[in-house]
């Protein structure tokens, strides 16, 4: 009796464990669509352009004459589109995104050469505001009717009508132009000098605004997604049995109601992270910060169109990447889906 239900715990743990296999299989599978389906909009963008667009490419000593001429092979007029097409996809496939010739160098190193600066921007906002936007929304849900609620909800409504470059202009114009706390733009000092410790402080005060303005707008997101959960959450059955029981409110709240108000803000959460990219672009603008965002800008001033499709495709992938982020974190907290 016992061999039997070992047996059969063991077919149940291998079963749950292929169906995690295979799931995981199929989003890394629909990541993968979603890059070549944005790696082909980067292609028309190329394709749209009128010239040769590789005579440039013969005045810059990093490239030699074999790899232009393997490129204009690739791309030129004398292959069929649906050739030109493949060599494209296979090239982003295999992290090739051709050359920025205003950098002098591969798209994918001036992209590597930026990214970290974005990233940490972008984590620091995401957490911060997505921790601060849960528990706002949570607490407003729980105070329907009182003051401070309605005092905190016209403010985060004021935030979230704002666009993301007029609140960094606002803060920079208090705390850089007025009170002079904080640098006017830029990722870092140019003192060679500064110790170890030094140059983090630095760091920390050049980002400082970036990532309050980048927060704000989306605190005010966040809030106003879990607070519309919280409150389908907040009235169900459940939670009435459990007050008819004698349960603590707070309990109530932060382990009942909260627990499943919580769980589509996973969801919001994984494919929000890449739309940061969008407000990056603006906010890196208005203080300076050395970001993908300030990349794509300068390369479409400078008619770089190949590194203007590699950002593109960067950002494909962080959609897909945080699709499947979302969805692992869903299973995770949500013991019924692992079922």
């Amino acid at each position: 009796m016992v061999d039997r239900s070992s047996q059969t715990n063991c077919a149940r743990q291998g079963s749950r464990t292929l169906n995690i296999g295979t799931r995981l299989i199929a989003r890394l599978a629909q990541g993968l669509v979603v890059v070549i389906i944005a790696s082909s909009i980067a292609f028309l963008l190329i394709k749209s352009l009128k010239g040769d667009l590789f005579s440039d490419l013969l005045m810059n000593p990093n490239m030699s004459a074999e790899r232009i001429e393997q490129l204009r092979l690739q791309f030129g007029p004398n292959t069929t589109l649906l050739q030109q097409y493949w060599h494209w996809i296979t090239s982003v496939l295999q992290g090739d995104l051709l050359w920025s010739d205003p950098h002098q160098e591969p798209v994918v190193a001036s992209i590597a050469r930026v990214l970290p600066n974005t990233l940490a921007l972008m984590g620091l906002a995401y957490c911060s505001s997505l921790v601060a936007g849960i528990a706002l929304g949570t607490w407003q849900a729980t105070h329907e009717g009182t003051l401070p609620r309605r005092a905190s909800r016209a403010i985060t409504f004021t935030v979230f009508s704002l666009p993301d470059f007029w609140i960094a202009i606002l803060l920079q114009l208090v705390f850089v132009t007025w009170l002079g706390w904080f640098p006017s733009g830029g990722t870092a000092s140019f003192d060679s000098n500064l110790s170890t410790g030094e140059q983090i402080l630095d760091q920390l005060h050049h980002i400082a605004l970036p990532w309050l303005a980048l927060t704000l707008v989306d605190v005010a997101v966040f809030a106003r997604y879990q607070r519309a959960a919280m409150r389908d959450v907040v009235g169900q059955q459940f939670l009435r049995t459990a007050r008819a029981k004698g349960v603590p409110e707070g309990v109530i709240t932060w382990k009942h109601a909260f627990r499943v108000s919580v769980l589509p803000m996973i969801t919001i959460a994984g494919l929000y992270f890449p739309a940061l990219l969008v407000g990056a672009i603006l906010i890196e603008n208005v203080f300076g910060w050395n970001g993908v965002g300030r990349l794509l800008t300068t390369a479409i001033g400078n008619r770089d169109f190949f590194l203007v499709s590699g950002i593109v495709v960067v950002g494909s992938a962080m959609t897909a990447l945080g699709s499947l982020l979302a969805d692992l974190a869903r299973e995770f907290v949500d013991p019924r889906l692992r079922a």
